[in-house]
């Protein structure tokens, strides 16, 4: 089981399962995160793995 930080709190990821697929099974947007695994960015798609943080940082845009 991995975990992903969300706005300061903390979302149980199964192993086996992409950061997509736990970021949209909470309600959330994956498009509007930037996600980092070691500090290092990660494609969205990444699939977690036993004990894997990944920090996840909202993405501001506008014009």
């Amino acid at each position: 089981m991995g975990m992903i930080s969300v706005s300061g709190k903390s979302i149980e990821a199964p192993s086996g399962m992409t950061i997509e697929q736990v970021i949209s099974e909470n309600g959330l947007h994956p498009d509007s995160y930037l996600y980092l695994i070691d500090g290092k960015p990660v494609p969205m798609d990444t699939v977690i793995g036993e004990e894997t943080f990944v920090k996840a940082m909202r993405v501001a845009s506008g014009g």
